[in-house]
């Protein structure tokens, strides 16, 4: 039996398999589970997690489509390096170790953003369509919603105005790692303020299909806003 043993506890949940998925996956990202390392037997695992053999199988099979083990057949499973292997859905793991933000790793989200949203908006100001724009006329001048609400529906109508799905399933990600911060974020009334400045600059840049002044335009809304987040978050 090996180290990873011990980190594991009894599950509770209804869809057990996803648990155990959580339970390692968690300890892969924190290197509690060293790559290379073999897991425990699927026997082992499910006396330890109290659960049935094929529960376990569904697990590993799981973690072996996201690239976090390998299942050698006759032999066992070892894990594998995540910096080599991972994907985007690794992310959240990433960012919240044991339920705490981890600020690297937010950073460097923060960063990627910063390279990737000017440029969405660069495609989208050259390939929009009519449906697109009126879409960010009605979020800037019509809707009723909350300022983020408003914000995240522009992004995702300039991301799919890109015309690259890639930039939509991105921002995406982005949006579902940092939403819980969308609401800190507005409750000030100066960022609030300055999001509606921006909506409306960013709107006139994709209507006229000025493309540099959109990038522009986006590069320094996002660089205002990081600024503004870091400091709310220390």
């Amino acid at each position: 039996m090996t180290e990873a043993a011990p980190l594991l506890k009894p599950l509770n949940k209804t869809k057990l398999h996803e648990e155990i998925v959580d339970q390692l996956k968690s300890r892969i990202i924190r290197r509690d589970i060293s790559p290379g390392e073999k897991i425990p037997t699927e026997r082992t695992l499910a006396e330890i997690l109290q659960v049935n053999r094929s529960t376990v199988r569904e697990a590993l099979r799981k973690l072996e489509s996201l690239d976090l083990v390998e299942i050698r057949h006759g032999d066992g499973v070892y894990v594998k390096d995540y910096l080599e292997s991972g994907s985007l859905e690794l992310v959240h793991e990433m960012l919240f170790k044991d339920g705490v933000l981890d600020p690297v790793v937010f950073q460097n989200l923060l960063d990627l953003r910063r390279l990737l949203v000017p440029e969405m908006a660069w495609y989208a100001a050259q390939n929009r369509t009519e449906a697109d724009l009126q879409g960010l006329e009605n979020i800037v001048f019509r809707s009723d919603e909350t300022i983020g609400e408003r914000d995240k529906r522009l992004h995702h109508i300039i991301a799919r105005a890109s015309g690259n799905v890639l930039f939509v399933l991105l921002l995406n990600a982005f949006t579902r790692q940092a939403g819980q911060y969308y609401d800190l974020y507005f409750k000030d009334d100066q960022h609030a303020a300055e999001s509606k400045v921006f909506h409306k600059a960013v709107y006139e840049a994709i209507r006229d299909k000025d493309a540099d002044r959109a990038r522009q335009v986006m590069t320094d809304a996002l660089n205002a806003a990081e600024k503004n987040m870091l400091k709310l978050m220390k």
